[in-house]
């Protein structure tokens, strides 16, 4: 599970002050330095968490619920 994130991003800042302490409990990847994953995802927004099983989430609130939830890194 990782996020793909853009240094740009408005909303990928707001995702970062949503994920509060859990923000570095999951990779980021940036999306202008890996067009071709994004392509091969389809990712046409950001921020987008990709789950393990490639599925994409782009609601901020889910993300958040995803990570939150997620009990790897506890």
């Amino acid at each position: 599970m990782y996020i793909i994130t853009n240094t740009n991003c408005q909303n990928c800042k707001t995702l970062e002050r949503m994920l509060g302490e859990e923000v570095n409990k999951v990779p980021y990847v940036i999306a202008s330095e890996n067009m071709d994953l994004c392509r091969k995802l389809n990712i046409r927004q950001v921020p987008a968490l990709v789950k393990d099983d490639n599925s994409v989430e782009f609601d901020l609130q889910e993300i958040v619920k995803v990570v939150k939830n997620d009990k790897r890194n506890n």
